[in-house]
């Protein structure tokens, strides 16, 4: 067992020499203590060096940079390359053993799908859905020839989640795409076209590994009800999108995975709520089987009233409405809608709060999940840096003995803002934070003044319980705040006005109307995993300076949604990162006369006038006007033909006889979980045609396409003999 770093201390060096000499050297000025000092440092840093030695024989401690040579000891020659965020070859280097010992096993192809991509993953043996004559001895009843109507479950899972007899019409296609067939139950006539050609499955020979990139996000908990945000009035009924936008639920994830030996289920992986599998859930909680707290959605209906028991919760087109129940609620799972009803009539008006699962492919947008590095990102671009904050405000809606706040209302702690006064001592520049600690949606329009040298960081983040807002003072954002689990919602626009060096901060906010900076000196703004339903516009005619640039203001998007950004020729930058502009038929997607455009890993939908731009894997769906062409460059990029843009290298289209190409996107709508991702029909010159064979837009950074060429690589050597293999989905 490696020893623990002693720290540099010299007295378990002294505590082993004589008595006699530990007395002289404290009456002579210490010098033998000084000598021993510094040989008890070289001699933890030695130790140090035999702890991490010790480690790195193991692959479960082991340093990241010591997993190639741990993979080579076991015999992998693959290189392990970087696959992007939220993936490590930790796993595969620590099973690949125990992958050899089921080599061949369609089990084994899972779990190495697993933990190649960091996806859930599901294997189906396609000759066990192919219809074959059956003997009269052995009949297969598991899979017959024709297929029975009175199984309503196993038709439902054909039709992509959706009750075939039900009479709402035209489903969202995209939930069937966001399962792949995966869950096919029926068989099929044997197909005589190749799996691996993408046009046949139905083989003795062939086997589909599906893979689901999505994540599913908690939106409330059970515990805290006083968090759950308001849904959605619709007039006729309710959304769980506070946008109002038709969103699938999820089922709450995950759930833990039992025998590597049986292959996944569908309550273990990330798909779309059947409204059979949920109806199934209610009777699991009505019967007593499920304690109602682990359902994937609830409903209470008023600020003080309490959460609706399974047996009042309905699912749509499934369920009737049972007589002398009082309130209860029916749940369309497939489009993310709700309808109350009181006394077996439609309730036209009341406050609905709910908390729900939503499936997501990507961090980009206003989300529940942990958004600390981004935010962190965030605020080193800012350029205040990540210094320690003179005062957090804590907002919220319904502030109890637990969970205390400044502020019940959003507006009065903005309006807080402009007369603060940093106490004695604080630097010129000094942070401001006004967290807001539930999903509260609030109506109305917004306005804020930031004072001279302040940064305003607005950001969606609960306190601390260690750290009350009274002590926060001195502490850095990260330690003050967290980012996750929270949803807020501005039913309203949001009007900035700026000191001289000021600046804001906007993180995990949905924003339903404009973003707008009105008159003043703002010098930064910076918009970080925001939604913003509207545009992000900077109203205002500084004075011409003599350089011909007007005005130092910088505005970032960093992993945001927002409709369209129109900026004046006085600002001279923006900086698009990893983010959507999607105008669509709503006009121009960026108008920045006077700014360079810096845009990477981002999809923007509509056309673009900006003085000069560089872009570096972006899909820019729209006619590109650059006023400067001879300064900036574009890398790795689709651009629309017929714009006027700068040099280019290894841009789509590559020439004339490439211009018919163009994304194809797996949906446009924007509550889809697929929203404005790449479909697996779009040309390869584009999803592999970013930089590092990666796909162009906002989802470069998943790195999809390394994904799947390394499951490719590595499913090989388990596959048996004679069998072909397809990988689905993603």
């Amino acid at each position: 067992m490696a020893k623990t770093p002693h720290g540099g201390d010299p007295d378990r060096l002294l505590s082993l020499l004589p008595t006699h000499l530990r007395t002289r050297d404290d009456q002579s000025g210490g010098a033998l203590r000084a000598m021993l000092s510094v040989v008890a440092g070289e001699l933890d840093l030695l130790e140090q060096d035999l702890v991490d030695l010790y480690d790195g024989w193991f692959v479960e401690t082991c340093d990241k940079g010591l997993l190639p040579y741990v993979a080579d000891l076991i015999g992998m020659a693959e290189a392990l390359p970087d696959l992007g965020e939220g993936t490590s070859w930790r796993p595969v280097v620590a099973n690949t053993i125990s992958y050899r010992r089921r080599k061949g096993t369609v089990a084994v192809l899972e779990q190495v799908a697993r933990d190649v991509t960091g996806w859930q993953a599901r294997a189906v043996e396609y000759f066990r859905l192919v219809a074959t004559a059956a003997h009269v001895n052995h009949p297969r009843c598991d899979r017959p020839a024709v297929a029975s109507l009175r199984q309503s479950d196993r038709l439902d899972q054909t039709g992509g989640g959706y009750d075939l007899r039900s009479d709402r019409a035209n489903p969202p296609p995209e939930v069937h795409d966001l399962t792949h067939g995966a869950f096919e139950p029926l068989a099929r006539s044997a197909e005589v076209r190749r799996i691996g050609t993408g046009r046949g499955r139905y083989g003795i020979t062939q086997v589909g590994i599906f893979l689901f990139p999505l994540h599913s996000c908690q939106v409330g908990t059970a515990d805290a009800v006083d968090r759950w945000p308001q849904a959605r009035d619709t007039g006729t009924g309710w959304t769980f999108d506070p946008l109002g936008r038709p969103t699938p639920l999820f089922p709450a994830m995950p759930r833990e995975r039992g025998a590597q030996e049986c292959l996944a289920s569908e309550d273990e992986l990330p798909v779309p709520l059947r409204p059979r599998r949920l109806r199934a859930l209610l009777e699991e909680a009505r019967n007593g089987v499920l304690d109602p707290r682990h359902l994937p959605l609830g409903v209470r209906i008023g600020r003080d009233g309490d959460p609706l028991p399974p047996e009042r919760l309905r699912v749509s087109g499934l369920e009737s409405l049972e007589p002398g129940k009082g309130d209860q609620v029916c749940v369309d799972a497939a489009a993310g809608r709700l309808t109350v009803y009181r006394d077996e009539e439609p309730l036209k008006s009341a406050e609905v709060f709910v908390r729900y699962h939503y499936g997501r492919l990507a961090e980009v947008g206003a989300g529940s999940y942990d958004r600390s590095e981004g935010l962190h990102r965030a605020l080193a671009a800012d350029g205040y840096g990540n210094e320690g904050i003179v005062r957090r405000i804590d907002v919220r809606s319904n502030p109890g003995p637990q969970t205390p706040a400044d502020s019940s209302s959003l507006a009065e702690a903005l309006a807080g803002v402009e007369g603060f006064q940093p106490p004695d001592g604080s630097p010129p520049e000094h942070t401001l934070v006004v967290a807001i600690g539930d999903s509260t949606s609030h109506v109305g329009d917004l306005a804020v003044a930031i004072p001279k040298g302040t940064r305003l960081v607005l950001v969606a983040a609960s306190a601390p319980h260690r750290v009350p807002a009274s002590e926060s003072a001195g502490l850095n954002i990260g330690t003050a705040c967290v980012t996750e689990a929270l949803l807020p919602h501005l039913h309203g626009s949001l009007t900035v006005t700026g000191g001289p060096g000021s600046s804001l901060v906007l993180d995990g906010i949905t924003i339903e109307g404009d973003l707008t900076v009105s008159a003043g000196k703002l010098a930064r703004l910076t918009v970080s995993h925001c939604t913003v339903a509207g545009r992000v516009t900077v109203a205002r005619d500084a004075p011409r300076a003599p350089t011909g640039i007007d005005s130092t203001l910088r505005v970032s998007l960093f992993r945001s949604v927002v409709k369209a950004v129109e900026l004046p020729r006085s600002v001279p930058a923006l900086v698009i990162s990893d983010s959507i502009v999607d105008a669509r038929s709503a006009g121009p997607a960026v108008t920045a006369p006077g700014a360079h455009l810096s845009i990477s890993g981002s999809t923007v939908r509509g056309d673009i006038q900006v003085r000069s731009i560089d872009a570096d894997s972006a899909l820019l769906d729209g006619l590109l006007l650059a006023e400067n062409r001879q300064a900036g460059c574009l890398r790795y990029s689709y651009l629309r033909p017929g714009s006027r843009a700068p040099r280019r290298f290894r841009c789509v289209p590559a020439s004339a006889a490439d211009s018919g190409l163009a994304p194809v996107y797996a949906s446009e709508k924007p509550g889809s979980p697929l929203y404005l991702s790449l479909a697996h029909t779009c040309p390869a010159a584009i999803s592999e045609g970013g930089e590092g064979d990666t796909e162009m837009g906002a989802h470069h950074h998943l790195h999809r396409p390394q994904r799947r060429d390394a499951l490719r690589r590595h499913l090989a050597p388990y596959v048996p003999a004679e069998l072909e293999f397809r990988i689905i989905g993603s």
